[in-house]
Order: structure tokens, then C-alpha cells, then sequence
């Protein structure tokens, strides 16, 4: 109480000076239940658990200070999570690391996907998982048509919510139980309004993470631009150097009435240190309406290329090992205090199949209650779709509260 009233006055005190100070977060604790895919057992995967509980609590906490045109903003994440899954038994004289499907139940689990100046602290322990991180920590000043940031910061655009393929720095959370997650990028970001309707965002950004920590950093050199052609029509574009790749894509996106119907289109040439390394091309068309007051819809599908340079099952880029995918999404408004959303995807190339389900309870005015289910329906076969067997039939239950 003492600690609350003193951090009050701390905040008045400062906005008595004309410093805008705002305080943010959230909190959310989950219990779910998992049942293991047979064929996930035995080799090569050797994922051999079969039903396990998993527990998981999580929140952010964000701070914003803003002086005329200066603004600098942080956020803390912090996670801990519970279960027998991370400690599997030695397979043999073999120790081993936790199972993969903790890496599902915790995408996104990089949280910092261009990473320079550390700022986390990750510790797994028997059975226990700790995280504490600084995922977003920068400065900004703003001027009548300049923009300009350095530290760690989110980049966010695009408008895909299953797979959004022309930002590579934020990976959506569309099809995930994870809520109130971005993924923080260090380095520095400048933009120019040159009009109402055109922008442009250039980054700069280092990463440590492939090289290992101690190693070279690797660059990342962006550009993003957007241009509103008319009141229904935006392009936007992306060209630059990233994870060692040159990469060229663009969105188009039109607003009908009712509905917006948007596409991507992204070219990732050759990896720069890898010789024997493919191009990748990644394809997107979206669809997106409400239906009536209550029924909103939501249809993704496109390609993503595999990346064959990932021979590690640890390595995964996105939430789901399709190649060629359909995504369908409802979204149902039962009662102002309850929605349901059932979605699900698949993909044709391989028939591998997954549906999606969850019920969300407002039970206050900053607190939410979800119910979800994530089932697998149906996996390919064959050698070239062993990631799909690592996708488990998972329920729970998690709250969550804002402040």
C-alpha cells in the first residue's frame, strides 16, 4: 500500500512538470492438458511422453515517459512455466533436453528476434522454465515529418494475422494461446512522411543470435514504404538484407465496403553463408469481413517455401510446419461478455490438418476468462513432414487481468 501511494505521487509530481507518464501490463495465468501424437514416439523424434500438464504464468509491465517531441518507452516480460516436459528421462546413457512441444505451448519463444544487448535472463531447471526479459526498450523523438528510434523496439505492419510474411521481425500469434506478446528488435529505425498518403521506414538492425552470442554481428539493413493510393487502395513494399539473405516483397491491400481483401508477396534469395542455400518465396492472399453485428471471418491461404537449411526440429521459423495452407477463421459475438472463435487450417500439399477453438469471457471490465482447445486432425506422412508429428492435442484454461 505504501509502496502504491508513493509511486502515485512519484507520477503526479512528474506530470506536474509537463512529463507525461503512463504505467501499463498484464497478467495471465494458464493450466492446460496435452495428449502426445503417436507417431511422435519413436524414431527418429523420440517424444516419448503421452498425456502431461503444463502450467504456465506470464505478463508484461510497460512504462512510457514522453517531454515535447521525446518519448522513451520500456517494456519487462516475464514468464515461468511448469511441467514434467521439460525434464524427459535419459534415453539411455543420452541426456536429454526438454521435449519439443514445449516449444509450441511458448511460441513465440524468442522474444527478442534481433538480438545485440542481451537484457534477458532464460533458466530452465528439472522441471521449471524462468524468463525474465527486456523486450522493448528505445528512444524516439518526433518532428513534424521525422521519426526517429534507437534501442530495442517493436516492428510492427502487415496485415496478416496467421502467417504475415513481409515483416520477419515479429512473428504473429494468431494461432497461438499466447495474448499480449510483440517481439523486440535492436538497433535503429528512421521514417519520413513525405506526404499524407506516402512513408517511408528505413531499419538498421544487428543480430548476435546466429553467430552465436560472443560471434559477429549480423545486419539487417530495411526498408518499408507505404503508399495510400486512394481512400481504398494501399501498397506497401519491403527491400533490404536480412539474416543473410537479400529480400524484395510488397502487400496490396483494398478496402470494399464491408470487407477488405489484401495479398503479400516475398523473395528471400540464397543464404550468404551457405553455399549450397535455396531461395525461398513466400505468398499470401487474405480475406477479411464482418458478416453481420455478431459474425466476423477471416480467410488466409498462400505458400511458404521450407527452408532446408533448418535440419534441426528446434529451429522452428513459424507456428505451424505447413508448406501449401488454407486458414479459416470465425469469430462469433454470442453475448457482449462472450465470443467464440473457432478456426481451422490446412495444408493441401500434405493434408495435414488443425482446428482451433476458444471461448473468451470478459468477467470485468479488465478481466478476461478463455477456455481453448488445439487440435490436430490429421498429419502427412512421410519423411519431409516429421515436424507435423510434433503437434499435440492441447485444452486449458487461462486468465487473464489488465491494469
Amino acid at each position: 500500500m505504501t509502496t502504491c501511494l508513493a509511486l502515485s505521487l512519484l507520477i503526479v509530481t512528474i506530470n506536474a512538470f509537463g512529463i507525461d507518464v503512463d504505467v501499463s501490463g498484464n497478467l495471465e495465468a494458464q493450466a492446460r492438458h496435452a495428449q502426445n501424437n503417436d507417431m511422435a514416439s519413436a524414431a527418429p523424434l523420440y517424444q516419448d511422453w503421452t498425456e502431461e500438464d503444463f502450467y504456465l504464468v506470464y505478463g508484461n509491465l510497460n512504462g512510457k515517459i514522453e517531454l515535447g517531441k521525446s518519448r522513451i518507452e520500456a517494456n519487462w516480460f516475464g514468464r515461468y512455466a511448469h511441467s514434467d516436459l521439460y525434464n524427459p528421462s535419459p534415453l539411455g546413457p543420452i541426456e536429454r533436453g526438454p521435449y519439443l512441444a514445449t516449444n509450441i505451448y511458448l511460441f513465440p519463444n524468442r522474444l527478442v528476434a534481433r538480438d545485440m544487448f542481451g537484457l534477458q535472463d532464460r533458466r530452465q531447471e528439472g522441471s521449471y522454465l524462468r524468463e525474465s526479459i527486456i523486450n522493448k526498450f528505445y528512444y524516439e523523438w518526433d518532428a513534424e515529418d521525422t521519426r526517429f528510434m534507437v534501442g530495442r523496439m517493436y516492428v510492427n505492419y502487415g496485415l496478416g494475422e496467421i502467417f504475415n510474411p513481409i515483416n520477419p521481425f515479429n512473428q504473429p500469434t494468431g494461432l497461438t494461446s499466447i495474448n499480449q506478446v510483440a517481439q523486440g528488435n535492436d538497433g535503429l529505425s528512421l521514417t519520413y512522411f513525405f506526404t499524407d498518403k506516402f512513408s517511408m521506414q528505413f531499419l538498421v538492425l544487428g543480430d548476435k543470435q546466429i553467430e552465436e552470442y560472443q560471434g559477429p554481428i549480423d545486419k539487417t539493413l530495411w526498408a518499408h514504404g507505404e503508399y495510400q493510393y486512394s481512400d481504398k487502395l494501399q501498397l506497401d513494399y519491403v527491400v533490404g538484407q536480412d539474416q543473410n539473405r537479400d529480400k524484395l516483397g510488397g502487400q496490396a491491400s483494398y478496402q470494399f465496403e464491408e470487407s477488405l481483401v489484401f495479398t503479400q508477396l516475398l523473395y528471400q534469395g540464397p543464404n550468404k553463408k551457405n553455399a549450397s542455400s535455396n531461395n525461398l518465396w513466400d505468398v499470401l492472399l487474405g480475406y477479411d469481413q464482418q458478416l453481420t453485428g455478431k459474425w466476423h471471418v477471416r480467410f488466409e491461404g498462400g505458400y511458404q517455401k521450407r527452408n532446408r537449411d533448418l535440419t534441426n526440429l528446434n529451429d522452428f521459423e513459424r507456428f505451424l510446419p505447413t508448406e501449401y495452407f488454407t486458414a479459416f477463421a470465425n469469430i462469433y459475438e454470442i453475448h457482449p461478455l462472450l465470443k467464440i472463435n473457432a478456426t481451422i487450417i490446412n495444408d493441401i500439399k500434405s493434408g495435414f490438418t488443425y482446428f482451433i477453438g476458444k471461448g473468451t469471457y470478459s468477467a470485468g471490465k479488465n478481466l478476461e476468462l478463455d477456455h481453448f482447445i488445439f487440435l490436430p486432425l490429421a498429419t502427412g506422412s512421410g519423411p519431409d513432414n516429421l515436424a507435423q508429428k510434433l503437434v499435440t492435442l492441447d485444452m486449458g484454461i487461462s486468465l487473464r487481468a489488465f491494469f
